[in-house]
């Protein structure tokens, strides 16, 4: 009998033991599932203020500058391609119009402003699913346009009051002057740099320039002598102009121009008696063949012309020969000076020649 009531308060014990232990699972599980609840409800209010809700008037605006974009961006447009997809970026962010603008900036020969762009793209971790190319696309592109950009080169001067000029492979600088500090973006590679200024000597510098880089330039300039005046050559005294009566031999420092003007005279007197003497002949033949009044006139004519002038050149000749080779022609009054007559004849004519000493 002891032994049974003993079994039976057993029994009542662990039903109330089971029944307490089930009690306080349940506790727990009412609070697991309440903090769960409160767990999930905090990520979803902030996800409701992180992202409020888009109006569908926004989207359409949003697709409708994205494809005017593209529209520019295929027609090469693209300064305007660059407008309307950072429009479409603020009215609806994404990975794809953030590429996009970087690629505008890139043809558009911005680039570091193209570097700033991709970066942004890269650093908003687009989805490698989706968007692998343009990740890969525009890590090259990085690397690519950094080793273009230019370098910076500061120079300074000294002294400051040199009011120097700048040139860069030969080639003078815009804006080059450089009165104490100035700055030049060169592209990357080897440059020759050279400063100067009136009243010093040129400072010359050879700079490599590295892509992005800076690179100090000092350049002193040294004062140069200044130069002395040229020499005043001797001015040589201008000879006044002789006129054709005062050539003078140098060998006795008589004029030639009597005996060349007496000479040219015998010439032409030479010349006309020869034409008048062949006439004559020629009328004489006339003559002969036809012995008129008329042939008989023309060749006595012809003949008296032809022994005038002949006469004169021979008259000429001998005066012109006497003047120009004569030695006594120290004084002007020395040289004779011939009187010409001439004179005709029923048989010829001639010219007769008085000297007067």
């Amino acid at each position: 009998m002891l032994t049974g009531l003993f079994s039976d308060r057993v029994q009542a014990h662990e039903m109330e033991m089971m029944k307490a232990m089930r009690n306080r699972v349940l506790i727990l599980g009412t609070l697991a599932a309440l903090s769960g609840a409160v767990v999930m409800a905090t990520p979803t209010d902030a996800q409701a203020q992180a992202k409020p809700a888009f109006g569908k008037s926004k989207l359409k605006q949003a697709v409708a500058a994205f494809k005017a974009a593209k529209k520019l961006f295929d027609a090469k447009d693209y300064a305007g391609a660059l407008e309307s997809y950072r429009k479409a970026e603020g009215l609806l962010p994404g990975a794809k119009p953030k590429f996009m603008i970087g690629q505008s900036l890139d043809l558009a020969n911005k680039p570091a402003e193209a570097i700033a762009a991709y970066q942004v793209f890269l650093d908003s971790k687009p989805s490698a699913k989706k968007h692998q190319t343009r990740i890969d696309a525009a890590t090259k592109r990085i690397g690519e346009l950094k080793a273009t950009l230019p370098g910076v080169v500061n120079v300074t001067v000294t002294p400051g009051e040199a009011k120097a000029t700048i040139t860069v492979d030969g080639k003078a600088e815009k804006n080059n002057a450089c009165p104490n500090s100035c700055t030049l973006e060169l592209a990357p590679g080897a440059h020759k740099v050279v400063v100067s200024a009136d009243g010093y000597a040129s400072s010359s510098h050879e700079v490599e320039v590295t892509a992005g880089g800076t690179h100090p330039v000092a350049a002193t300039l040294k004062p140069t002598a200044p130069a002395a005046p040229p020499a005043t050559a001797p001015v040589a005294p201008v000879p006044e102009p002789l006129s054709d009566e005062a050539i003078v031999d140098e060998a006795d420092g008589r004029s030639k121009v009597p005996a060349y003007v007496t000479l040219g005279v015998a010439g032409a007197g030479a010349v006309l008696g020869s034409v008048f003497g062949v006439q004559a002949l020629g009328a004489k033949s006339d003559f002969d063949a036809d012995p008129t009044v008329d042939n008989a006139d023309k060749a006595e004519r012809s003949a008296l012309i032809a022994d005038m002038s002949f006469g004169v050149a021979l008259t000429f000749g001998i005066t012109g020969t006497v003047l120009l080779f004569s030695d006594d022609g120290a004084e002007e009054d020395s040289a004779a000076v011939p009187t010409l007559t001439p004179f005709a004849g029923t048989k010829g004519g001639g010219m007769a020649a008085t000297w007067i000493f």
